[in-house]
């Protein structure tokens, strides 16, 4: 009597030591297994009956060893075991034992510990499936695994736990077959109500799908949606099972089912911004624009510092013609986030449609200043100071694209690169540069019509190679037969040759096909074959065209000044090559 009247009040006072230290919940996750009403929010009846004088020593003992677990761990561990011994049926103190056990590398213990508390409470799931586990993972012993995994679902058929072990012990086991046929065996538990079940079993009919390659077989992924409506169904109050619904709906581009289940997770976390990003882009790939501005306000209100907001609403600005609002949010985006050298260069085409051309030149600058070793950076750099008419520091950006290029990455030196670099050095007056890289151009790429048109009739322009100028405008013709400039051009070299006649009739088809959009250096040729075959008021009308259009040559003035006073024209200059 008189140690029992001492036992209670020495057991009071630590687990009230507890409770002021650690908090209720840790004494409550150890007692509750015990049925200990007086201290635990969810009781239940004890599997064993006990000794008052046990349960409030054992309680006692598990507070002690808290109090001592992080100073002195094995004076910790004996407390717990002494508490285990006192009441052999807890289920959370035999797991924690045996997780000790584990990291001591004692796996037998272990597992005599959990087996014990198994025996004790034959329908605790959660300890059979520990037990599994070992089996699995520290004994590569799949028969016993199973037993247990069998034992598991026996006792929680409702959970997915037990399905999950049992399939990873089937996977790793080399039996993919057995694997698949249980997961049609919990497909069939259609009744289950349980939604974290559901969620579970799309998750592994997932993995299934992935490591056998269907992934993208509709047929069979259709099954695995059904898994995931059933689990956004029952969880509707459930943001976890809601959450990996939504990640299946949006990674598989069911959009409708993205946005109804987003739409529900919202309500239960409005400020989660991940989903709400979600949301938008699942509206916007629906063309409800719309409806996902709102939401992309929305998450740029809650976190400005949102990447993903910024582009996917830049991109339904530029669907609706706005570039300039479209630029500003890939602005913004690329402030947070400027190690994407593809955001500089959408920034830099947005830049060129706004007709901002210095605008883009700095970007693509600064874009040069920080990743130094891309190649496509000074090429772009050098289309637009082309386009900005600044044609030395162009062909010298092209020249530092192609030493990149060579350097570290080889495939950028295409048949079109050596083209573009061609034509930015014959601007530029680097013409023995510009024939080298067109020849490049033609090497690699015989049929590159343009290529061989621009070489043939800058040579023409200067008067030389005109045979070899003739051979490559032909085949550019033979390729683009109906091509207005290279026939120009054809008609263009067989001018410089003397052969008038012959130049009569490509430079007339030229002029018809470019009838829509009448082009001045065709109508100038053919104003200056015409005055060679002393047909003097047609070479007229067609200087006069010429003289009407924009980019007409400062000589064709002078020619029609001459013609209308009668005189012989002065020399035919040609214009200035154009691809």
């Amino acid at each position: 009597m008189f140690a029992r009247f001492r036992l209670r009040p020495v057991a009071a006072w630590w687990i009230c030591a507890v409770v002021l230290c650690h908090g209720r919940h840790e004494l409550w996750a150890l007692s509750a297994d015990a049925g200990w009403g007086e201290f635990s929010p969810k009781a239940r009846p004890a599997v064993l009956e006990e000794s008052t004088d046990h349960r409030a020593e054992s309680m006692a003992r598990m507070a002690v060893g808290l109090l001592v677990a992080e100073n002195d761990p094995d004076e910790s561990f004996r407390h717990y075991r002494r508490a285990l011994d006192l009441d052999p049926s807890n289920v959370s103190l035999s797991q924690e034992i045996a997780r000790v056990h584990l990291q001591r590398e004692e796996v037998p213990e272990a597992l005599a510990v959990l087996k014990d508390a198994l025996k004790l409470n034959p329908k605790s799931s959660s300890l059979a499936l520990r037990i599994a586990g070992i089996y699995v993972v520290s004994l590569r012993k799949f028969g016993p695994a199973e037993r247990y995994a069998r034992q598991a679902l026996g006792a929680d058929p409702d959970g997915i736990e037990p399905y999950q072990m049992l399939y990873s012990i089937y996977r790793a086991d080399g039996r993919p077959g057995e694997a698949a046929a249980l997961l049609q065996e919990a497909a069939r538990r259609d009744g289950n109500q349980n939604a974290a079940f559901w969620a579970g079993l799309g998750d592994l009919s997932v993995r299934q799908l992935v490591m056998d390659g269907h992934l993208r077989d509709s047929g069979k992924t259709a099954v695995v949606l059904g898994h995931y409506r059933q689990a956004a169904e029952l969880g509707r109050q459930d943001p976890v099972v809601l959450l990996r619904a939504l990640n299946f709906f949006f990674a598989g581009n069911h959009l409708e089912d993205a946005v109804a289940t987003a739409r529900r997770l919202l309500v239960l976390q409005p400020s989660d911004a991940r989903s709400r990003e979600k949301l938008a882009l699942a509206l916007s790939s629906l063309g409800r624009d719309d409806e996902a501005e709102v939401e992309l306000e929305g998450v740029t209100a809650e976190n400005p510092t949102s990447l993903l907001a910024y582009r996917a609403h830049g991109e339904i600005l530029l669907r609706r013609g706005d570039t300039a609002g479209a630029l500003d949010k890939f602005e913004k985006a690329l402030l947070l986030h400027d190690d994407d050298p593809r955001l500089y260069l959408e920034i830099v085409d947005l830049c060129v449609q706004t007709e901002d051309p210095e605008r883009a030149t700095r970007w693509l600058s600064r874009a040069r200043e920080k990743f130094t070793h891309l190649p496509e950076l000074p090429f772009y750099e050098g289309q637009l100071l082309g386009h900005l008419k600044r044609w030395r520091e162009a062909h010298n950006a092209m020249d530092i694209s192609a030493d990149l290029a060579s350097r570290y990455q080889p495939s950028f030196l295409t048949a079109d690169f050596y083209f573009q670099h061609g034509v930015v050095a014959e601007r530029a007056g680097a013409r023995e540069a510009a024939v080298r890289h067109l020849l490049a151009c033609i090497e690699m790429d015989g049929e590159h019509s343009a290529a061989l048109n621009y070489l043939g009739y800058m040579w023409s322009e200067e008067g030389e190679n005109l045979s070899d100028a003739e051979k490559f405008i032909r085949r550019a013709l033979v390729i683009e037969p109906d091509n207005a400039a290279y026939l120009d051009s054809l008609g263009w070299v067989l001018y410089q040759q003397g052969r008038y006649h012959e130049a009569l009739d490509p430079l007339q088809r030229a002029s018809q096909l470019a009838a829509g959009e009448p082009d001045a250096t065709i109508e100038e040729h053919l104003g200056d074959v015409l005055d060679k075959l002393g047909r003097r008021q047609e070479a007229a009308e067609a200087w006069d065209r010429a003289a009407a259009l924009e980019g007409a040559s400062e000589g064709v003035a002078g020619k029609l000044q001459a013609a209308r006073a009668g005189k012989a024209a002065p020399s035919a200059e040609a214009k200035v090559a154009k691809p």
